[in-house]
């Protein structure tokens, strides 16, 4: 990466530092060309007084580099200002380029009460060391917005929330995954909610940016605009009751803790957020890279390297998601990047009530990834994801592709443990007629008999159990933090391992491509169905009745013939038939 030549003291001052530049970061020669020339004019609004906000600047400034007229300039600024207006956190930019763009020791150029610390000369210029060191930082922030991995970008969110003084550590510290910049933040919290919450409006400044740059006249970017009150969602408390209760439970291993603590912490830290963002929101981080880099380089896609995070978009309406902005939405897409893009309703209790059939015939021969989502009637919300493509058997079949989860009230995922390759199951009464002694319905992890979780083909006595041998330990029914907190498993006067169906629904997702295969794969193994059953319903009427002279077929409508045979006015057979015939026939040629 870089510009090289083999006579260095020919570059010219640009030149050379984009070449230091490109040593040290994972940008090409042309995005650090971009980033290069917008770092310089947004320096230069600065000292003239005429910069606006980090996002706006550097949206114009790098957007300006593909030639645009006066008038898309324009429409562009108002875009990036109803993005910081509307969807994003108040102030979230300027304090995004406060804390990851500027070196420790400088003030940020959008502090109105405070004037910019760099260093210059007597010509009113920086000195080289300074003018290296504050390009290098602004550089690194915009590497670690994306281009330096999940970890990184989830610092660059921490650090961009309010911090809260960490309480006295009477066990010593631990180490940290992300290297702070200071001591300070080495030493503080943050509000899970404010943190989730953020995540999901830069989520949505991302979709609302990608839909209009296409420029596409027919797309509605006011579905992007959140709710006023949208940090109270249950899709986004959920989100956050996840983390609280990762830090909990960290907090409890580290310190070795006999009891559990009598309620979730309400305060968490770095180290915290990066191993809850590992294990239960691997696409959280991906939310921020993906609206840097439609700043950074409009128009450009994004490395083969890295997942962009996509908003999910739905083709019908739903019982679980409210519009197509919904936190639901946002949870599930942090699960896996499979979760990204359109979502295809395949069935919905709504309007194809709970019919087996129905749900049965919307997935058989579905060629591609699936989102089982289920409402029980104690209002927890659960179900599985697979990749797989679904078939009718008495045996499990899948791969490691697939994962149980409770969304509500709490987010759980639970994953392949490696100890068993029971991973999905779908198996129908009349497959077998009940001769197989299995479990009729659909399933997931456990056996035969009895699956993890299991919707019966009848919808009475389903089944989620808390554990076995396929998936990951935890409970889907009730609040998944019940054991972590002590608390007892039971829903009500029923055993949380049965529940019955409130709604239910089963989403084809992985993106429009993925969709229309598995839509496609669908289609061929009906129509491969119904030529089998075609061909079964045509009859050879020869044969037909030959069966039934042989005896090969007993019918009690022919019972009586070989009884009557011989007999006056007794009904003959094929042989008799033709035998009369041509005996008639030769009587009348012999008239």
């Amino acid at each position: 990466m870089g510009l090289t030549s083999s006579a260095p003291a020919e570059l010219s001052k640009k030149q050379k530092d984009i070449a230091y530049l490109g040593n040290r970061l994972p940008f090409g020669d042309d995005e650090l060309v971009q980033l290069y020339n917008a770092y310089h004019l947004r320096k230069t609004l600065a000292s003239r007084n005429e910069h606006t906000s980090f996002l706006v600047d550097i949206g114009i400034l790098c957007y300006s580099k593909m030639e645009p007229g006066e008038a898309e300039l324009k429409e562009r600024k108002l875009l990036i200002q109803a993005l910081e207006s509307k969807i994003l956190p108040p102030s979230f930019g300027n304090r995004l380029f406060q804390t990851s763009f500027i070196g420790p020791q400088d003030l940020s150029d959008y502090n109105d009460d405070k004037p910019t610390s760099s260093v210059s000369n007597a010509t009113g210029e920086e000195d080289e060391f300074t003018h290296r060191a504050n390009l290098e930082a602004f550089f690194s922030g915009a590497a670690l917005c994306g281009r330096r991995g999940a970890a990184k970008t989830l610092q660059v969110l921490v650090e961009a929330c309010e911090q809260h003084p960490a309480p006295p550590s009477e066990n010593g510290s631990v180490s940290s995954p992300f290297e702070a910049t200071t001591s300070t933040r080495e030493s503080t919290l943050i509000d899970p909610v404010e943190l989730i919450s953020m995540g999901y409006r830069v989520a949505l400044a991302s979709a609302f940016l990608s839909a209009t740059t296409r420029n596409d006249d027919q797309e509605d970017v006011g579905r992007f605009l959140p709710d006023d009150k949208v940090s109270d969602h249950p899709g986004l408390v959920s989100l956050a009751t996840s983390l609280k209760a990762f830090a909990t439970k960290r907090k409890q291993r580290l310190e070795h803790a006999a009891i559990p603590p009598s309620e979730l912490l309400s305060l968490v830290s770095a180290e915290d957020v990066a191993e809850w963002g590992e294990q239960m929101a691997p696409m959280f981080a991906a939310s921020l890279s993906s609206l840097m880099h439609q700043l950074f380089f409009p128009h450009k896609p994004p490395p083969p390297t890295r997942t962009s995070f996509e908003f999910p978009q739905l083709s019908d309406e739903s019982i679980f998601f409210n519009g197509s902005a919904s936190p639901l939405l946002f949870s599930f897409a942090c699960m896996s990047p499979s979760l990204s893009g359109e979502y295809y309703r395949l069935y919905t209790s709504l309007s194809d009530g709970l019919s087996f059939n129905r749900l049965q015939n919307s997935l058989l021969g579905y060629g591609g990834p699936t989102l089982l989502i289920i409402r029980a009637t104690d209002n927890t919300i659960f179900g599985a994801y697979t990749a797989s493509s679904w078939k009718e058997s008495k045996d499990f079949y899948g791969n490691t592709d697939c994962f149980l989860f409770q969304l509500s009230p709490s987010i759980s995922i639970y994953h392949p443990s490696g100890n068993s390759q029971n991973f999905m199951y779908c198996n129908s009464y009349a497959r077998s007629r009940g001769y197989d002694q299995q479990a009729h319905g659909i399933g997931f992890g456990g056996s035969v008999q009895e699956p993890r979780l299991f919707i019966a083909e009848s919808f009475d006595d389903c089944v989620a159990s808390d554990a076995d041998l396929t998936f990951a330990k935890g409970r889907l029914l009730g609040n998944a933090n019940d054991a972590l907190l002590g608390k007892s498993a039971i829903v009500g006067e029923k055993n949380a391992k049965y529940f019955d169906i409130d709604s239910l629904e089963v989403w084809g997702v992985g993106g429009t491509e993925v969709v229309m295969e598995a839509l496609g794969a669908r289609t061929k193994h009906r129509d491969i169905r119904q030529a089998g059953i075609n061909k079964a319903r045509k009859v050879d009427k020869a044969a037909f009745l030959e069966d039934f002279q042989s005896g090969l077929m007993d019918s009690k409508a022919f019972a009586h013939r070989n009884q009557i045979q011989g007999r006056d006015g007794a009904c003959v057979g094929v042989d008799d038939l033709n035998k009369y015939e041509k005996e008639q026939s030769r009587k009348r040629s012999g008239s």
